[in-house]
C-alpha cells in the first residue's frame, strides 16, 4: 500500500472543516493521497456510484438529507469501498447507526488528528481487502484459483438456467486424474501441488470465457461448456483436454505424465438439474476409469440397468469412508461349555443414502476390485481394537474381537507395520485382537503367508481360519500354519443334525482341529438342535442367531455387562 496512491473523496460542505481535513490529509500522507471533494447530496451519490475511490470521507451534515442516508443509499447501490463518516460532535447515537449501516468507523471533526484520520483510512481500506480475500477464498480455490465445489454449483445451476431459455446444450465434464496419489506418495505433496497448478492451467488455457473450470477437491476437476451444438463439440474438446494434460510436467528435475479420466453428461437428454447431471458425469468418469484410464466416456441411457447400479455403487463407495458412512456391528461368540462371551465378531455394515442398510457381500467384491478395500480394511481394524479397548476401559471384562481379513489387505508389505500401529494407537493388547483369514488365501502363497503369520503371531495376536472347509481339501498343511483356530463355515452346519453328511463333516472338522490342538467355533448356529450336536462333538465355540444378531456397539455393551449368553 505504500508505494500506491490512496484515492479519497470528502463529501463535506463546509469550506472551513474542508480545509482543515485536507491539511491533516497532506500531512499525514500527502506523498500517497489523491484528494478530491464534492458537495451536495446528489453530486456526492453520481459521484460514488462511478467507483473511482478507495475510501470516501462523509459528513454527516448534507443539508436536508443526512450523511447516513447518503451511506445506506450508497451501500444499496453497490458501493463497496469504505466509508467514514465525520461528525460535529460525539454522538454515541449517530455512531452505532453509522456503523450499523456499513460505515467502517465514525470519528468527531473536532477531535481528529493527522495520526487518527491516516489510522482510520488505512484500517478501512485494510479491513476491506481481508474482507474481499475472505469472500475469494469462499467460493475459489486457494491452490489453483479455479472455482471451489460452492461456486460451480451456482455457477452450473446459471448455466442450467441460460440453457433453458435459450434451448442450447450444456456439456457437463467431471476430470479425474489417474493415479495421482502415486505422485504424493512417491514426490510429496508439494509436488502433488504443483502437477494440480500445472492442470488447472491447461484446463483454463483451452476454455472459453463463457466456460467454467472448477476444482471440486483433492485431483477432481469439473469443465461446464455452454452452448453446445452437437456431441461432437464436446467429444472435440474432451480430446483436447487428453492431450494437453498428458503433455509431460517437470516435477523435481525430472519429467512425469499425469492423465485423467473424462465423464460427460449432456443437459437435457442426461440430466435437467445440477445434481442429476454431476451425478451422471461422475459415474460416467468412473466407467472411463474402468475401461483403461487415460478417456472419456458418455453418460447415456446404456449406462442404466445393472451398469448404472455398479457404476453409482462404485462412484458412492470411493467417498463413502471420507463421508464416515460406514458402521461396525459386533456378534458375540461364546464358549458352550459355561455361556461366557469370549470374543466378539467385528462385521463391516454401509449406510448407504440410496440403498440403506447393505450388508458386506454386497460390497466388499467391489472394494477388493478397485482397491478400496485397503483403506476401508484399515478403518475396520482401527475401530474395532478402538472399541474393544473402550469396553475394557469401561471395567467390562476382557474379550478378544475378532477382524476379517481381505486378501488384499493380507498381501501388502506393510501389513503386519499398519496392525502393529493400530494396535500401538488404539492402545489394545495384542492378545485381545484376532485376525480371521479366509482357507483359500493362506495357501495362495503359501511361504510368504507362512511368514507374515509368524510375524503376526510375534506381535501375540491370534490367528483363525474363517469358513473351514470351504477352500482346499490338503489339510495336511494345516500344521505348517501358526494358527489357533478354526471356524466351522456355515454351510456345514445349517443341516445338522439332519443331514448325514453335514452332521459326519462338522465332527470330522472338530477332531481335527483338537488333533492339531486347535480351538474350533462353528458360525452360523441358529437352532437348539444345532447346539445339542456341536456341544455333543466337543465344540469349543459357537456364534449365530441363536445367540444374538449382530448388533451395534451400544447393543453389546449390554451383553458384555452380563457377560454370558445362555441357550434355552
Amino acid at each position: 500500500m505504500e508505494n500506491s496512491h490512496i484515492r479519497v473523496l470528502l463529501v463535506d460542505g463546509q469550506e472551513e472543516d474542508c480545509v482543515l481535513t485536507r491539511r491533516l490529509l497532506s500531512k499525514a500522507m500527502s506523498k500517497h493521497l489523491v484528494l478530491e471533494r464534492v458537495t451536495g447530496y446528489e453530486r456526492a451519490r453520481e459521484a460514488i456510484r462511478q467507483n473511482a475511490h478507495d475510501v470516501y470521507l462523509i459528513d454527516y451534515r448534507l443539508g436536508e438529507r443526512t450523511g447516513l442516508d447518503l451511506l445506506r443509499e450508497a451501500i444499496y447501490d453497490g458501493c463497496k469501498a469504505p466509508m467514514i463518516m465525520l461528525t460535529t460532535q460525539a454522538d454515541h447515537h449517530i455512531d452505532t447507526e453509522a456503523i450499523k449501516a456499513g460505515a467502517a468507523d465514525s470519528l468527531v471533526k473536532g477531535q481528529i488528528t493527522a495520526t487518527l484520520l491516516e489510522r482510520s483510512i488505512r484500517y478501512a481500506i485494510e479491513r476491506k481487502r481481508a474482507d474481499e480475500r475472505m469472500a475469494y477464498l469462499a467460493q475459489y480455490d486457494s491452490l489453483t484459483g479455479l472455482a471451489n465445489r460452492s461456486l460451480f454449483k451456482e455457477l452450473l445451476s446459471l448455466a442450467l438456467a441460460r440453457a433453458e431459455r435459450s434451448g442450447k446444450h450444456v456439456a457437463l465434464m467431471y476430470l479425474d486424474l489417474d493415479r495421482f496419489k502415486i505422485i504424493n506418495d512417491s514426490l510429496g505433496h508439494d509436488a502433488g501441488d504443483h502437477v494440480l497448478k500445472v492442470v488447472a492451467q491447461r484446463l483454463r488455457s483451452r476454455m472459453r470465457r463463457s466456460d467454467t473450470v472448477a476444482r471440486l477437491g483433492g485431483d477432481e476437476f469439473t469443465v461446464i461448456l455452454e452452448g453446445v451444438g452437437t456431441v461432437q463439440d464436446a467429444t472435440k474438446v474432451a480430446q483436447e483436454l487428453l492431450h494437453i494434460i498428458a503433455l509431460p510436467i517437470t516435477v523435481q528435475d525430472q519429467e512425469i505424465v499425469v492423465t485423467p479420466s473424462i465423464g460427460i453428461a449432456i443437459y437435457p437428454q442426461y440430466g435437467t438439474d445440477p445434481e442429476t447431471l454431476i451425478k451422471h458425469a461422475d459415474i460416467a468418469m468412473y466407467r472411463a476409469k474402468r475401461q483403461g484410464r487415460n478417456a472419456y466416456r458418455f453418460y447415456t441411457t446404456e449406462t442404466g440397468g445393472k451398469a448404472y447400479e455398479h457404476l453409482a455403487l462404485e462412484s458412492r463407495l470411493r467417498r463413502a469412508l471420507d463421508r464416515g458412512e460406514f458402521l461396525l456391528h459386533y456378534q458375540p461368540q461364546i464358549e458352550m461349555a459355561s455361556g461366557r462371551i469370549v470374543a466378539m465378531e467385528a462385521l463391516l455394515r454401509w449406510r448407504n443414502p440410496d440403498r440403506g442398510m447393505m450388508p458386506p457381500d454386497e460390497f466388499i467384491p467391489l472394494a477388493e476390485e478397485n482397491g478400496m478395500i485397503i483403506p476401508i480394511g484399515e478403518w475396520v481394524l482401527w475401530t474395532a481394537c478402538r472399541q474393544n479397548k473402550h469396553w475394557q476401559e469401561a471395567g467390562l471384562s476382557p474379550t478378544r474381537v475378532s477382524v476379517n481379513l481381505s486378501a488384499r489387505q493380507f498381501r501388502q508389505k506393510s501389513f503386519v507395520e499398519m496392525v502393529e500401529r493400530v494396535l500401538h494407537e488404539t492402545k489394545l493388547a495384542p492378545q485381545y485382537l484376532e485376525l480371521e483369514l479366509t482357507e483359500s488365501l493362506l495357501f495362495e502363497s503359501n511361504g510368504t503367508s507362512i511368514n507374515r503369520l509368524k510375524e503376526l503371531k510375534a506381535l501375540g495376536i491370534n490367528i483363525s481360519i474363517d469358513d473351514f472347509g470351504t477352500g482346499y481339501s490338503s489339510l495336511s498343511y494345516l500344521k505348517s500354519f501358526p494358527i489357533d483356530a478354526l471356524k466351522i463355515d456355515r454351510s456345514f452346519v445349517g443341516d445338522i443334525p439332519n443331514s448325514l453328511e453335514d452332521s459326519a463333516i462338522a465332527g470330522g472338522m472338530i477332531a481335527l482341529a483338537h488333533g492339531l490342538k486347535l480351538q474350533v467355533t462353528a458360525e452360523g448356529v441358529e437352532t437348539r438342535a444345532q447346539f445339542d450336536f456341536l456341544q455333543e462333538r466337543g465344540c469349543d465355540l459357537i456364534q449365530g442367531y441363536l445367540l444374538s444378531l449382530p448388533l451395534p456397539a451400544e447393543d453389546v455393551t449390554t451383553q458384555l455387562r452380563t457377560g454370558y449368553l445362555l441357550v434355552a
